[in-house]
């Protein structure tokens, strides 16, 4: 029997693949979807808060950003899984995997949202008050768009972070790309051709996150000025 080709292997697995394509774009949606918004409310009360409340979320993004990603995508499904089991629940792998990288992207996200809070000068929340602004109000129009401005180029850095980090949830049995590759290359010996598809798989998707990254700061900076 003649060797199949790599093209031939691809085409025959193209269900598989396009399935791993899904999986792993379906956790990193979600999670970046998830995480932004969580880290950006998150940043917020870091940053206006009293200490008191602050402290719980304080401790949250330290612990969650101070461990590998991979434990906490270790922790969060069998903790959920062995706690919604005693409820007669079985927790679906896909979706422990999606809690688990949004909880790393609001930690993330919470850190950066609470950095450019901060840096925003003080003296606008005041110019803010002195007009009659009430404090919903000042994070509306003055501090919320100065903000994402500043924001933006790290959370492309978290987005695409975030998309290679759906690479760790074939640990835990999801069929993402990375796993789909590996058992494809188990029928063949076209590992190299494989690990090089996905990786420009990969690249081309951070890049589009960057590039579109990069146009909603310039329509940004282009409103705001």
């Amino acid at each position: 029997m003649s060797p199949v080709g790599f093209w031939e292997s691809l085409l025959a697995a193209r269900m598989a693949v396009f399935i791993g394509i899904f999986h792993s774009m379906f956790a990193a949606v979600c999670a970046i979807a998830i995480g932004s918004f969580c880290g950006i409310v998150m940043g917020f009360i870091m940053t206006f808060a009293r200490k008191y409340v602050v402290f719980p979320f304080r401790l949250f993004v330290d612990v969650v950003r101070g461990i590998p990603g991979l434990v906490v995508v270790f922790t969060i499904y069998y903790f959920l899984d062995v706690f919604l089991r005693s409820y007669g629940v079985k927790l679906p792998a896909l979706m422990a995997g999606i809690i688990a990288l949004s909880v790393t992207n609001t930690a993330q996200m919470a850190e950066l949202t609470r950095g450019a809070l901060q840096a925003i000068p003080r003296g606008q929340i005041e110019a803010g008050k002195a007009i009659g602004f009430r404090f919903g109000q000042i994070l509306y129009y003055i501090l919320l768009p100065q903000a994402l401005i500043q924001m933006l180029p790290p959370w492309v850095n978290s987005a695409t972070e975030t998309v290679k980090g759906t690479t760790l949830l074939m640990l835990i049995g999801i069929s993402d790309l990375l796993l789909v590759t590996q058992q494809l290359i188990a029928t063949n010996n076209h590992a190299l051709k494989y690990y090089c598809f996905i990786g420009l798989i990969y690249f081309l998707l951070n890049t589009v996150i960057e590039f579109t990254g990069k146009a909603a700061e310039k329509r940004l900076r282009f409103d705001g000025g």
